[in-house]
């Protein structure tokens, strides 16, 4: 099943599912490989 990158858009069949945190309210977003691996780089710092 494909689902939507919440960063870049495009549909993928592999990637994770990831908690964002605004203000007082969170989140789960799919975001693909790709994405997934820059979210954690900038994660590091």
């Amino acid at each position: 099943m494909n689902e939507t990158c919440y960063h870049c858009g495009h549909e993928a069949t592999k990637g994770s599912y990831v908690t964002f945190y605004e203000k007082e309210h969170e989140h789960d977003e799919f975001l693909c490989s790709e994405c997934y691996v820059e979210w954690l780089e900038s994660m590091k710092g």
